[in-house]
Parts: C-alpha cells; structure tokens; sequence
C-alpha cells in the first residue's frame, strides 16, 4: 500500500510540473513568437483557414505568409500591423471542406474561425488558431502523462523541450502529430504492464489511437508496430497470436539469425524504394551520406541533431552544439531514473526499431516526395528537406531501451535531485530560447552586436 502511494504521487508530480512549466513556457513564447516565424506557418495557415471557408480566395492571397524570408518583416516590427489591420476576408463565406488530413488542422482552425468572428486581422485569426493548438497540446500532453504506467519524466521532457514548445505555439500539424505519438504511447504503456487479459471496452482506446495513427503524419504509422509486440496473453489464443508468439520465440533463441533475416529484409526494400532511382547501390549511398557525412550533408548537425532539441524560426537561429550535447546527456540521465519496469525483451527491441524506423521513413519519403518530388535534385546523394522536429517526439521510444539498460548502468538521484536537474536543465533551455528569439527578431543586426550596444547604453546613462 505504501509503495502503491508513493508511485502514485510521484505520477502526480511529474504532471504539476509538466502543467506549471507548460504554462509558464507556452506563454512567453505565445507573447514573443513573431507571425509566421514556425516552418510552413504560412502553408499550415491556409490549410487551417480552408476547412470552415468557401475556396473563393486567390492561393496568392496566403502566398506572402507561405516564406516570410525577408527578416525585415520582423525587425522592422512590419509583422505587428497584421494584428491591427483588418484583412481581406469579407468576401468568404462559411463552408464545410473536410477530409481525413484535415483532422490535422481542426483545433487551430476552431480557434482561427472564432479569432475571425472577434476581428478578423490576420494577426488575430493565426493567434486564436496558435492558443487552440496549445491548449490541445497541452490538455493531450497532459493526458498521456497521466495515464502512462512508465516513462512520464522523459514524456514530460521530450514534450517541453524548446523545440516542442516552438511548434506547440504554432498552427502547425506538428500538434496533431506529436500529440497522436505520445498518447500512442502511453497507450501501450498500459498494455504492455497489464496482467489480465482485454475487455470489449478496452479496444476502444486501441482503436482510436490506431484512427489517429492513420490521420496523422505517414511516419507515425511505424508505432503501429508496437501491437506485434504486445503480451500475447491479452487476446484470447488465436491463430495470429500463435504466429506472432512463435516469431517472438525464434528472435529470443536465434537472434542472429533474426537479425540477418532483418537486414535483409531492409535490403529488399531499399532496392524496391529506388527502383526508379538506380537502386540499391544508391539507395545505401543516400542513406550513408545523409547520416554519416556531413562533409557532404553539410547541415547533418545543426538541422538533423541540433534540429531535434533546437533549431528555431525558419532553421536561422539554433542553440549550439555544445548545448544540445548537454541536452542529450540530461536525456540519457531522465532515461536511466525512471522506475523500474519489468518489460519483455520483444517490446524493448521493437520500441527501439520504431525509433530508427521512424528515421529511415522520415528520410525516404523525403527523398521521393521532396527532393527528387519538388526540388527535382535527381542527381543529388543525400536526403534534402529533412528538420530535426521530425525526430523529436520519437525519442519517447528509447524509453524502454532506457529501462533495459539499468540492469548494466546505475546512477542514482534521489527524488528531490531529479526533479531540480528536471527543472532546472528545461528552464536553462527554455531560457536560451527566448533569448535566441529576442536578439535574432528584436534587434537590428539580429543581436550580433548586442553587448556592445548594451554597453554603450548603460555608458550613457552614467
């Protein structure tokens, strides 16, 4: 009973952190965040706005918002006349356009059309439709947190680090996204714990996350996964469970075998995904060069890596390596204090499968739809497109892999230590985030001579 109390309330913990930190960072970030200053605003913008409306606007109408690359834009506060100036939007009418990827956009285009309703600026519809995707964030981020039976500090982590909380403040379907592969999650964190086997009401839950997978982004149908690696105990026996059961039992006893058959399968389907592309030989090039040559891939660290905790705006300002180091130091250490877990061998392999394959996918939908697809760079040897916030809320995946680990690393905080390094490292980041925003759109040079001008300021007034 005590330890029944003790794990509940540490649950609890990590969920008032999480609400506290949530609010206090998503609302500076709401105040100082620029218009359109997220990847693909401008497109997401549009997007939004087109469910609730007729489709009588000119796409060149939102094409100045689709790549605000002229910084002048924000550093001549241009972007603040968006929220006082009425837009052109007397001539759209309400409409009804929804289909399966618009599910996407429904919460900021709930709130862009009340923000519409209130003054229709375009400055005031984009923040409504930023407010109602945060407040979704937030409350689903919350949710997941709460009902996970493992994991919850580097849920609460991976959700708060300052590139979550960018695209929280967005109209972006990041939201959708990240929101869908943490409840997801969390979902088969309680599967994956449970003793007994399912109830009819249970596969509700299942089936909605599994809609979910479907109607967010392609990448996110990799967790589907997770289902081949669930305890067979929870469905009655059946011919598929016997099946699944049995591939499971020739992984534990050859696993090198397992392994070989698995690489050759990648193989396979390299060969298959460039067909039209010279095949597997270049297949394999791309790949290697896209991950393993940033003499060649020259933005591999500050968007693939970098770009996973903070590469901020339009990829033009980012934290430094030095710094995302220590982030993934701080991630490795919240990985290695959760509470023990006893997790089969086959959901530790697979949840750590999901997350190279999330990679793997991520790059060569890339490469067809973006590099060879829009950029027509058909002689190009590496992944072109690709942004670290792809990656970010896949990192809650190494969490069992975390788990395993404790069994070969020990390090020991207490309580109170891991909530202060919790705490204290995510305020440190966030804090070098608003910092990197006011400089980079506040100031004239972009804050290239910041202590200078400081300086001399503080001169004159002595």
């Amino acid at each position: 009973m005590i330890g029944t109390r003790t794990q509940k309330s540490e649950k609890i913990a990590v969920e008032k952190i999480f609400a506290i930190l949530i609010t206090i960072f998503a609302s500076i970030t709401f105040v100082i965040q620029p218009l359109f200053s997220v990847p693909d605003e401008g497109t997401h913008y549009a997007n939004a706005y087109g469910i609730f409306h007729n489709d009588t606007k000119n796409d060149n109408y939102f094409a100045a918002y689709r790549y605000p690359n002229n910084i002048d834009f924000y550093r001549d506060h241009k972007f603040a006349k968006s929220y006082t100036e009425k837009g052109d939007y007397t001539q759209d009418k309400l409409a009804l356009n929804f289909t399966s990827t618009s599910v996407q956009y429904l919460p900021a285009a709930v709130g862009m059309l009340l923000g519409q309703w209130i003054y229709p600026s375009t400055g005031v519809i984009l923040s409504f439709g930023r407010l109602f995707n945060l407040i979704f964030y937030a409350l689903a981020i919350y949710f997941a947190i709460k009902k996970a039976k493992f994991g919850q500090w580097m849920m609460a982590a991976v959700a708060l680090l300052p590139m979550s909380i960018q695209q929280a403040v967005s109209v972006s379907y990041d939201v959708f996204f990240f929101v869908t592969v943490f409840l997801t999650f969390s979902l088969v964190t309680n599967l994956v714990t449970r003793q007994d086997r399912l109830k009819w009401r249970d596969y509700l839950p299942i089936i909605l996350v599994i809609c979910l997978l479907f109607l967010a982004k392609q990448s996110s149908l990799v967790m589907l996964f997770y289902f081949l690696a669930l305890p067979v105990s929870l469905v009655r026996p059946n011919f598929f469970t016997s099946a699944i059961d049995s591939i499971w039992k020739f992984f534990n006893r050859h696993r090198l075998i397992f392994l070989v058959l698995m690489a050759l399968s990648f193989l396979l389907f390299i060969q298959y995904y460039f067909k039209n592309y010279e095949g597997l030989t270049r297949g394999l090039q791309v790949l290697f060069n896209t991950f393993f040559r940033p003499d060649i891939k020259t933005d591999l660290d500050e968007i693939l890596v970098t770009g996973v905790i903070g590469n901020f705006g339009w990829l033009t300002h980012r934290l430094p390596e030095w710094f995302v180091i220590l982030d993934f130091i701080f991630l490795f250490l919240i990985l290695l204090n959760e509470k023990p877990v006893k997790l089969q061998n086959r959901f530790v392999f697979m949840s750590s499968m999901i997350f190279i394959g999330n990679i793997l996918m991520v790059s060569l939908t890339m490469f067809s739809t973006w590099t060879i697809g829009v950029l027509k760079l058909f002689d190009i040897m590496f992944v072109s497109g690709e942004q670290g916030r792809y990656y970010t809320p896949f990192l809650i995946c190494l969490i069992p892999l975390g788990i395993y680990l404790k069994k070969y690393i020990t390090v020991k905080m207490s309580d109170l230590v891991m909530k202060r390094l919790f705490v204290g490292m995510l305020l440190a980041n966030f804090a070098y985030f608003v910092i990197l925003t006011l400089l980079f759109y506040y100031t004239d040079d972009g804050g290239s001579q910041f202590i200078t001008q400081f300086s001399s300021w503080i001169r004159g007034l002595i």
